[in-house]
């Protein structure tokens, strides 16, 4: 897997906190990238956001405890190879929300009791970033 951006937030990314990545595919599109939140116990994945061109389809999911979890999908797809995107993921007290372009595609309940340990963020694979920007905002009520 090839490491294209990392962050790491001591306090924790969540709640509050918003990720906002554009970019686009590196390649022909038939791949896919991944974007993680991470805690810092090693193999905890709290939240995997995973765009596969090849499928049509993003798939989100948790590790943890050794173990990935139940998968949600969605056939909303976005993306077209080599054409520009903005992904964001606020994530609130509940929910991690993802828009891509500034609409709402999925919502992915929290599966970590602690999720305020989720200190990191990695985006891996088959993308070109252009810029990522991690902000706090307000919590959404």
């Amino acid at each position: 897997m090839a490491l294209k951006f990392e962050a790491s937030c001591p306090q924790g990314f969540c709640p509050g906190w918003s990720v906002v990545v554009k970019g686009e595919s590196s390649s022909s599109g038939n791949d896919s990238f991944e974007i993680n939140f991470l805690t810092d116990s090693i193999d905890q994945i709290a939240f995997h956001l995973n765009p596969r061109y090849s499928e049509g389809s993003i798939i989100c999911n948790s590790f943890l405890s050794n173990h990935w979890g139940q998968e949600e999908r969605t056939d909303i797809f976005p993306f077209e190879a080599n054409k520009p995107f903005q992904i964001e993921i606020y994530s609130d007290r509940e929910h991690f929300d993802v828009f891509i372009d500034d609409n709402k595609i999925i919502q992915y309940k929290h599966r970590m009791e602690q999720f305020r340990d989720i200190t990191k963020v990695q985006i891996l694979n088959d993308i070109n970033i252009s810029s990522v920007e991690v902000t706090r905002r307000e919590l959404h009520e």
